[in-house]
Protein backbone atom coordinates (compact mmCIF):
# COMPACT_ATOMS: atom_id res chain seq x y z
CA UNK A 1 0.00 0.00 0.00
CA UNK A 2 1.75 3.67 -0.76
CA UNK A 3 1.59 6.10 1.80
CA UNK A 4 2.15 9.72 1.24
CA UNK A 5 3.91 12.17 3.18
CA UNK A 6 1.91 15.84 4.35
CA UNK A 7 3.91 19.17 4.64
CA UNK A 8 2.83 22.80 5.57
CA UNK A 9 2.98 23.35 2.18
CA UNK A 10 0.16 20.80 1.83
CA UNK A 11 -2.02 22.54 4.51
CA UNK A 12 -1.38 26.09 3.14
CA UNK A 13 -2.90 24.87 -0.19
CA UNK A 14 -5.93 23.50 0.99
CA UNK A 15 -6.68 26.89 3.26
CA UNK A 16 -5.94 29.12 0.68
CA UNK A 17 -7.88 26.86 -1.95
CA UNK A 18 -11.36 27.11 0.21
CA UNK A 19 -10.79 29.69 2.17
CA UNK A 20 -10.13 28.23 5.83
CA UNK A 21 -8.86 30.73 7.99
CA UNK A 22 -9.06 28.48 10.76
CA UNK A 23 -6.51 29.08 13.57
CA UNK A 24 -5.34 25.00 14.27
CA UNK A 25 -4.11 25.10 10.75
CA UNK A 26 -1.99 28.26 11.14
CA UNK A 27 1.57 27.97 10.85
CA UNK A 28 2.11 30.66 12.91
CA UNK A 29 -0.68 31.16 15.05
CA UNK A 30 -1.88 27.90 16.00
CA UNK A 31 -0.72 28.44 19.33
CA UNK A 32 -3.47 31.58 20.10
CA UNK A 33 -5.83 28.60 20.31
CA UNK A 34 -6.10 28.67 24.06
CA UNK A 35 -5.16 24.99 25.61
CA UNK A 36 -4.25 23.76 21.87
CA UNK A 37 -3.31 20.29 22.38
CA UNK A 38 -2.24 19.42 19.19
CA UNK A 39 2.23 20.92 19.00
CA UNK A 40 1.42 22.33 15.84
CA UNK A 41 -0.66 22.93 12.61
CA UNK A 42 -3.11 20.34 11.61
CA UNK A 43 -4.03 19.20 8.13
CA UNK A 44 -7.77 20.12 7.44
CA UNK A 45 -10.98 17.55 7.54
CA UNK A 46 -11.78 18.12 4.11
CA UNK A 47 -8.30 18.21 3.04
CA UNK A 48 -7.94 14.81 4.23
CA UNK A 49 -11.83 13.62 2.89
CA UNK A 50 -10.12 14.17 -0.21
CA UNK A 51 -7.07 12.05 0.01
CA UNK A 52 -10.18 9.69 0.51
CA UNK A 53 -12.14 9.90 -2.38
CA UNK A 54 -8.65 10.02 -4.67
CA UNK A 55 -7.55 7.18 -3.32
CA UNK A 56 -10.76 5.29 -3.39
CA UNK A 57 -11.14 6.59 -7.16
CA UNK A 58 -7.30 5.00 -7.73
CA UNK A 59 -8.12 1.68 -6.22
CA UNK A 60 -11.68 0.93 -8.15
CA UNK A 61 -10.50 -1.91 -10.22
CA UNK A 62 -8.35 -3.17 -6.66
CA UNK A 63 -11.71 -2.74 -5.09
CA UNK A 64 -13.87 -4.38 -8.25
CA UNK A 65 -16.13 -1.16 -8.04
CA UNK A 66 -18.47 -2.00 -11.05
CA UNK A 67 -20.93 -0.35 -13.28
CA UNK A 68 -23.73 -1.07 -11.02
CA UNK A 69 -22.51 0.52 -8.02
CA UNK A 70 -21.13 3.45 -10.27
CA UNK A 71 -24.28 4.36 -11.93
CA UNK A 72 -26.48 5.46 -8.19
CA UNK A 73 -26.39 8.76 -7.89
CA UNK A 74 -25.92 9.91 -4.60
CA UNK A 75 -21.72 9.28 -3.55
CA UNK A 76 -21.74 9.44 0.75
CA UNK A 77 -19.12 9.90 2.98
CA UNK A 78 -19.27 9.28 6.58
CA UNK A 79 -16.45 9.89 8.47
CA UNK A 80 -15.35 9.78 12.61
CA UNK A 81 -12.71 11.53 13.19
CA UNK A 82 -9.91 9.94 15.51
CA UNK A 83 -6.99 11.78 15.55
CA UNK A 84 -5.36 14.34 14.14
CA UNK A 85 -2.59 14.49 10.99
CA UNK A 86 0.32 17.52 11.79
CA UNK A 87 3.17 17.82 9.09
CA UNK A 88 5.45 15.82 8.69
CA UNK A 89 3.10 12.81 9.40
CA UNK A 90 2.73 9.60 6.24
CA UNK A 91 -1.18 8.87 5.85
CA UNK A 92 -2.41 5.40 4.51
CA UNK A 93 -5.95 4.63 4.01
CA UNK A 94 -7.21 0.91 4.07
CA UNK A 95 -10.65 0.21 2.44
CA UNK A 96 -12.41 -2.87 2.29
CA UNK A 97 -14.35 -4.71 0.57
CA UNK A 98 -17.20 -3.61 -0.96
CA UNK A 99 -21.05 -4.79 0.43
CA UNK A 100 -24.20 -4.01 -0.94
CA UNK A 101 -27.33 -4.13 0.73
CA UNK A 102 -31.52 -2.99 -0.27
CA UNK A 103 -33.91 -1.41 1.91
CA UNK A 104 -37.55 0.26 0.89
CA UNK A 105 -35.52 3.65 0.02
CA UNK A 106 -33.31 1.89 -2.20
CA UNK A 107 -29.78 0.35 -3.05
CA UNK A 108 -26.36 1.29 -0.78
CA UNK A 109 -23.38 0.19 -1.77
CA UNK A 110 -20.68 0.45 1.06
CA UNK A 111 -16.61 0.22 1.49
CA UNK A 112 -15.67 0.18 5.13
CA UNK A 113 -12.56 3.38 5.67
CA UNK A 114 -9.30 3.69 7.90
CA UNK A 115 -6.97 6.34 7.22
CA UNK A 116 -4.18 6.27 9.25
CA UNK A 117 -1.12 9.02 10.23
CA UNK A 118 1.89 7.30 11.41
CA UNK A 119 -0.17 3.81 11.70
CA UNK A 120 -2.24 5.85 13.71
CA UNK A 121 -5.85 5.87 13.25
CA UNK A 122 -7.22 9.30 12.21
CA UNK A 123 -10.64 8.69 10.40
CA UNK A 124 -12.86 5.81 10.61
CA UNK A 125 -16.11 5.35 8.37
CA UNK A 126 -17.55 4.32 4.96
CA UNK A 127 -17.37 5.31 1.77
CA UNK A 128 -20.77 4.33 0.14
CA UNK A 129 -22.76 4.76 -3.61
CA UNK A 130 -26.78 5.08 -3.12
CA UNK A 131 -29.88 5.28 -5.11
CA UNK A 132 -30.90 7.76 -1.98
CA UNK A 133 -29.78 10.51 -0.21
CA UNK A 134 -29.97 9.72 3.46
CA UNK A 135 -29.78 13.28 5.16
CA UNK A 136 -33.05 14.75 6.25
CA UNK A 137 -33.80 18.50 6.54
CA UNK A 138 -34.93 19.34 9.85
CA UNK A 139 -38.74 20.01 9.67
CA UNK A 140 -38.11 23.98 10.32
CA UNK A 141 -36.04 24.73 7.29
CA UNK A 142 -37.34 27.07 5.14
CA UNK A 143 -38.36 25.55 1.74
CA UNK A 144 -39.72 28.44 -0.06
CA UNK A 145 -36.60 30.79 0.16
CA UNK A 146 -34.72 31.86 -2.83
CA UNK A 147 -31.09 31.53 -2.10
CA UNK A 148 -29.56 33.54 -4.85
CA UNK A 149 -31.80 36.66 -4.24
CA UNK A 150 -30.33 37.01 -0.20
CA UNK A 151 -27.24 39.05 0.43
CA UNK A 152 -24.39 37.25 1.41
CA UNK A 153 -23.18 36.33 5.34
CA UNK A 154 -26.67 37.09 6.08
CA UNK A 155 -29.09 34.84 8.43
CA UNK A 156 -32.94 34.62 7.05
CA UNK A 157 -35.17 35.59 10.09
CA UNK A 158 -37.39 32.88 10.80
CA UNK A 159 -35.39 30.14 10.34
CA UNK A 160 -32.14 31.73 11.79
CA UNK A 161 -30.55 29.72 8.58
CA UNK A 162 -27.29 31.13 7.35
CA UNK A 163 -25.93 31.71 4.04
CA UNK A 164 -22.77 31.57 2.81
CA UNK A 165 -21.73 32.15 -1.07
CA UNK A 166 -19.35 30.73 -2.88
CA UNK A 167 -18.29 30.38 -6.62
CA UNK A 168 -16.57 27.25 -8.36
CA UNK A 169 -12.93 28.52 -9.25
CA UNK A 170 -11.11 25.81 -11.42
CA UNK A 171 -7.78 27.54 -10.25
CA UNK A 172 -9.09 26.21 -6.31
CA UNK A 173 -10.33 23.01 -7.07
CA UNK A 174 -6.57 21.96 -8.88
CA UNK A 175 -5.03 23.43 -5.99
CA UNK A 176 -7.05 21.43 -3.33
CA UNK A 177 -6.49 18.42 -5.24
CA UNK A 178 -2.66 19.23 -4.66
CA UNK A 179 -3.28 19.81 -1.48
CA UNK A 180 -4.76 16.26 -0.98
CA UNK A 181 -2.02 14.34 -3.52
CA UNK A 182 -4.47 14.48 -6.23
CA UNK A 183 -3.63 14.52 -9.27
CA UNK A 184 -5.52 17.60 -11.42
CA UNK A 185 -5.18 16.37 -14.81
CA UNK A 186 -7.24 13.40 -14.14
CA UNK A 187 -10.43 16.28 -13.23
CA UNK A 188 -9.38 19.31 -15.23
CA UNK A 189 -7.36 19.53 -18.28
CA UNK A 190 -7.96 22.63 -20.73
CA UNK A 191 -6.72 20.74 -23.44
CA UNK A 192 -9.01 17.96 -23.28
CA UNK A 193 -11.86 20.68 -22.20
CA UNK A 194 -12.56 18.54 -19.25
CA UNK A 195 -13.77 20.60 -16.42
CA UNK A 196 -14.91 17.51 -13.20
CA UNK A 197 -14.63 19.24 -9.84
CA UNK A 198 -13.83 16.94 -7.11
CA UNK A 199 -16.41 15.58 -4.99
CA UNK A 200 -14.82 16.73 -2.25
CA UNK A 201 -14.09 20.33 -3.31
CA UNK A 202 -17.50 22.31 -3.06
CA UNK A 203 -18.52 20.59 0.76
CA UNK A 204 -15.16 21.55 1.92
CA UNK A 205 -16.49 25.31 1.39
CA UNK A 206 -18.39 24.18 4.15
CA UNK A 207 -15.65 25.11 6.37
CA UNK A 208 -15.32 28.93 5.66
CA UNK A 209 -19.30 29.23 6.18
CA UNK A 210 -19.57 27.44 9.74
CA UNK A 211 -16.59 29.97 10.31
CA UNK A 212 -18.35 33.16 8.89
CA UNK A 213 -21.17 32.21 10.68
CA UNK A 214 -19.53 31.67 14.25
CA UNK A 215 -17.95 35.23 13.58
CA UNK A 216 -21.37 36.29 12.46
CA UNK A 217 -23.04 35.59 15.74
CA UNK A 218 -19.82 36.14 18.66
CA UNK A 219 -17.97 33.06 18.54
CA UNK A 220 -14.77 33.34 20.06
CA UNK A 221 -12.43 30.90 18.23
CA UNK A 222 -9.61 31.30 19.97
CA UNK A 223 -10.35 31.43 23.43
CA UNK A 224 -14.02 28.60 22.64
CA UNK A 225 -12.62 26.70 19.45
CA UNK A 226 -14.55 23.99 18.07
CA UNK A 227 -13.15 20.74 16.21
CA UNK A 228 -15.12 18.15 13.70
CA UNK A 229 -16.41 14.71 15.41
CA UNK A 230 -17.77 13.50 12.81
CA UNK A 231 -19.07 14.03 9.19
CA UNK A 232 -21.96 12.57 6.89
CA UNK A 233 -21.97 14.13 3.23
CA UNK A 234 -23.82 13.33 0.29
CA UNK A 235 -23.26 14.71 -3.05
CA UNK A 236 -25.55 14.13 -6.29
CA UNK A 237 -22.88 13.36 -9.08
CA UNK A 238 -25.55 14.18 -11.55
CA UNK A 239 -25.54 17.56 -10.61
CA UNK A 240 -21.57 18.12 -10.05
CA UNK A 241 -21.08 17.05 -13.80
CA UNK A 242 -22.87 20.00 -14.71
CA UNK A 243 -20.59 22.23 -12.51
CA UNK A 244 -18.35 24.52 -14.21
CA UNK A 245 -16.26 27.46 -13.17
CA UNK A 246 -17.82 30.44 -11.75
CA UNK A 247 -20.75 29.08 -10.83
CA UNK A 248 -22.41 30.30 -7.65
CA UNK A 249 -22.56 28.06 -4.69
CA UNK A 250 -25.19 29.00 -2.01
CA UNK A 251 -24.09 26.97 1.46
CA UNK A 252 -26.89 27.36 3.54
CA UNK A 253 -26.66 26.49 7.05
CA UNK A 254 -28.86 25.65 10.27
CA UNK A 255 -28.56 27.19 13.65
CA UNK A 256 -26.32 24.50 16.02
CA UNK A 257 -28.97 21.48 17.70
CA UNK A 258 -27.29 20.14 21.12
CA UNK A 259 -26.70 15.72 20.04
CA UNK A 260 -28.77 14.03 22.80
CA UNK A 261 -26.47 11.85 24.45
CA UNK A 262 -23.51 13.28 23.37
CA UNK A 263 -22.07 15.83 26.29
CA UNK A 264 -21.28 19.32 24.30
CA UNK A 265 -21.51 17.57 20.62
CA UNK A 266 -24.04 20.09 17.91
CA UNK A 267 -25.24 19.25 15.49
CA UNK A 268 -25.28 21.71 12.20
CA UNK A 269 -27.21 20.50 8.90
CA UNK A 270 -26.12 22.49 5.89
CA UNK A 271 -27.12 22.49 1.73
CA UNK A 272 -25.34 23.72 -1.15
CA UNK A 273 -27.82 25.34 -3.47
CA UNK A 274 -26.72 25.84 -6.97
CA UNK A 275 -28.70 28.23 -9.36
CA UNK A 276 -32.69 27.75 -9.20
CA UNK A 277 -31.91 26.22 -5.87
CA UNK A 278 -31.02 22.65 -6.85
CA UNK A 279 -29.15 21.27 -4.00
CA UNK A 280 -25.84 19.91 -4.71
CA UNK A 281 -25.29 18.34 -1.79
CA UNK A 282 -26.56 17.91 1.58
CA UNK A 283 -24.36 17.52 4.91
CA UNK A 284 -24.71 16.80 8.95
CA UNK A 285 -21.67 18.37 10.53
CA UNK A 286 -21.25 17.31 14.21
CA UNK A 287 -18.82 19.64 16.32
CA UNK A 288 -17.49 19.52 19.98
CA UNK A 289 -15.82 22.18 22.20
CA UNK A 290 -11.97 21.36 22.14
CA UNK A 291 -12.50 22.17 26.24
CA UNK A 292 -14.93 19.25 25.87
CA UNK A 293 -12.49 17.11 24.46
CA UNK A 294 -9.66 18.03 26.93
CA UNK A 295 -11.98 17.65 30.09
CA UNK A 296 -12.27 13.85 29.03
Amino acid sequence: MKSYQLSQIHIETARNSTDDFNLFHDKNRWNWIVDNPFEGPIALGFQLGCFIETQFQHRQTELNIDEDTKRLPFSIFEFTFAGVVNPGDTLSLDIKATKKSQSNDGELHSNRLLLKANDKAVILGFKRESEYNPIQLPDNFPEDVDWGMRADRTFDQASQCFLKRKYMIVGNAKNFLTSAFGEQSEYIDEFADKVRFPQMYPMSLLSSALLERAQAIGHDLIKDPMIYSSHKLCIDKRQLESLRSNDVLNIVVTPEVAMSGNGAKVSHICVGYLKGNVPLFMAQIVLLPLSAMLSK
